[in-house]
């Protein structure tokens, strides 16, 4: 009896599980625009799998139609299969034009994007880097490159002799 009750109880619950759906889904009112958007801009790059692009943000427009942002990077840097050259759209301004960038893709979708140096590319040309700051040659005489002497930074010359005694 108490085995008869338990299945009946499990068959009850998978019953009470299944809810009321009926077998044949509605006719479909929406309409998916997912094809639509990828005709909408022909030159998108096609992406597939983990990306990456070390470039200069060359245009950044904005795409009314598909309310983003348009963003083309050419790449500077190709080793380790980074790409050449990625055409996106995304929804946010992220960089602007001219900045050096390090951007990843998952396929189509951009997951993140690192300014490494604004206002690298301007004009049509390559701002020019600050030069670096050239260190004096230390001299031969030890006192002379000491520089600052107090506690922490004292000189002590080489001991010229040692002795050890024991008692």
């Amino acid at each position: 009896m108490k085995r008869i009750l338990s299945y009946l109880g499990v068959a009850l619950l998978f019953l009470l599980m299944q809810g009321c759906a009926s077998r044949t889904p509605p006719a479909s009112t929406v309409t998916t625009y997912a094809n639509d958007k990828e005709n909408t801009n022909p030159k998108l790059s096609k992406l597939v799998g983990k990306n990456y692009i070390k470039g200069v943000v060359i245009s950044l427009k904005q795409d009314v139609n598909a309310q983003a942002w348009n963003y083309e990077i050419d790449g500077i840097e190709t080793t380790n299969g980074k790409l050449p050259y990625v055409n996106f759209n995304h929804k946010t301004v992220l960089a602007n034009e001219g900045d050096l960038v390090y951007a990843s893709f998952d396929g189509m979708r951009m997951t993140e994007m690192f300014v490494i140096k604004p206002g690298f590319y301007k004009g049509g040309k390559i701002a020019t880097p600050t030069p670096p700051v050239a260190r004096k040659k230390a001299s031969s005489n030890a006192e002379a490159s000491a520089g600052k002497r107090d506690k922490a930074h004292q000189v002590i010359g080489v001991p010229q002799e040692e002795s050890i005694k024991l008692n």
